[in-house]
C-alpha cells in the first residue's frame, strides 16, 4: 500500500490556517481586527441550518452585517465576533478565517488562454479607469513628457450642519519641481472651514492653492459643511480644476466624486443603516484620518462605532449616539 501525502500546497494551506489564528489587524482604538471568508461563513451557516437572524442575534449584530460578511470574499472584523461566529457554529476559528488562494499549474495551452483572458480584462480596466482619472500628458521644454492625475474623495452624502472632509490628490508619473494651480469651487449652500495646507485664496465655498514642492504626490484636503437652509432636492455639485506650469494653459477638470447628497446619516456611515461597521470604520482611517492637522471628528466616528447605532436630531442638528 503507497504512503499517502499531502501535496506541498495542500501543506502550506494546513500551515497557514494554523497562522492566520494568530494574525490581527489592529486600528487606533486597539481593537483586534482579523479577515474571516465569507463563502466559509455562509456554507457553514447553510449545512448547519442556522438562520442570519439567529447568527446575528447570538454574535450581536444586525442580519445585514451578517450578510455582507457572506457576500464578501474577505470582510474586516472584530476578532471577538470573529470568535462568536466559530461558536455558534462549533467550528474551529481557523475554519471561518480567510485564506490565500495559491496559483495553480495549467498546461501551456490552457495558460496561454489564461494570460490571453487576463490581457483583455486588463484593457478593460484601463478603459474604465480613463473615464474615472482625468489624465494628461505635459509636455516640457525639455522634450520629456510627464503624466498627471487630479481626483477627488468626498463622501456621497452629509447631513445639515455637520462637517465632512474632502481630499483632492494630485499625481505626477515622476518627482516634478513644476507649479500648480489647483481651484476648488464647493456645492451651493456649503462652506469651507479648515484647509490642509492652508489654501492661498479662500471665500465661503471658494479654494485656491498655488504649490510647487518637488514631490510626485501632492494631497490637498479640507473640512466642510452645508448650511441646514441647504436644499435638499437633487445633487450638490463640486467643482474644480487644475493648471500645471509648462502645460501649454491647459487647464484640467478634477475627476473622482463630483456629487454630494443632504441626508439624515453621518458622512461615514456609506451605506446609510445608522451604524458605522468594522470596514467603513477602517476605511475614514485609511482615507482621511491620514492628513495631519485636518482634525476629522474620529473620537464621535468611534463612539458610534462601538455603541448600537446613531439617530438623527432634527431640532438640534446633531448626532445622537445609541448605547
Amino acid at each position: 500500500m503507497r504512503n499517502r501525502r499531502l501535496s506541498p500546497k495542500k501543506c502550506e494551506e494546513k500551515v497557514y490556517n494554523v497562522q492566520k489564528m494568530s494574525e490581527q489587524k489592529t486600528v487606533k482604538s486597539g481593537v483586534a481586527m482579523v479577515q474571516i471568508s465569507g463563502i466559509a461563513l455562509r456554507s457553514l451557516r447553510e449545512k448547519q441550518g442556522v438562520t442570519q437572524l439567529y447568527l446575528a442575534t447570538a454574535v450581536g449584530v444586525t442580519t445585514e452585517t451578517i450578510s455582507r460578511w457572506e457576500r464578501q470574499d474577505s470582510p474586516t472584523l472584530k476578532e471577538e465576533n470573529a470568535v462568536k461566529l466559530a461558536e455558534v457554529l462549533s467550528v474551529p476559528l481557523g475554519d471561518i478565517l480567510a485564506v490565500e488562494k495559491e496559483p495553480v499549474e495549467e498546461d501551456n495551452a490552457v495558460s496561454s488562454g489564461f494570460f490571453i483572458r487576463k490581457r483583455a480584462i486588463a484593457a478593460g480596466l484601463l478603459v474604465l479607469l480613463a473615464g474615472i482619472f482625468v489624465s494628461v500628458s505635459v509636455l516640457f521644454n525639455n522634450g520629456q513628457v510627464t503624466h498627471f492625475t487630479v481626483e477627488r474623495l468626498a463622501p456621497s452624502h452629509t447631513a445639515p450642519g455637520q462637517m465632512f472632509p474632502v481630499l483632492l490628490k494630485v499625481a505626477f508619473d515622476a518627482e516634478d519641481n513644476s507649479s500648480l494651480l489647483l481651484k476648488e469651487q464647493l456645492p451651493q449652500g456649503c462652506s469651507v472651514v479648515r484647509s490642509i495646507p492652508q489654501a492661498t485664496a479662500m471665500g465661503a465655498n471658494f479654494l485656491k492653492w498655488v504649490a510647487r514642492d518637488g514631490s510626485s504626490i501632492r494631497l490637498f484636503a479640507y473640512l466642510a459643511k452645508c448650511s441646514p437652509d441647504t436644499q435638499k432636492q437633487g445633487d450638490l455639485l463640486f467643482q474644480g480644476s487644475l493648471l500645471v506650469r509648462q502645460s501649454r494653459k491647459q487647464e484640467i477638470s478634477v475627476g473622482g466624486s463630483d456629487q454630494l447628497q443632504l441626508s439624515n446619516f453621518h458622512w461615514a456611515d456609506s451605506n446609510q443603516d445608522n451604524v458605522i461597521d468594522d470596514e467603513e470604520l477602517l476605511a475614514v482611517y485609511d482615507e482621511f484620518d491620514l492628513v495631519k492637522g485636518l482634525n476629522i471628528n474620529v473620537e464621535e466616528i468611534e463612539s458610534i462605532w462601538m455603541g448600537s447605532g446613531y439617530r438623527w436630531n432634527p431640532e438640534q442638528f446633531l448626532f445622537e449616539i445609541l448605547p
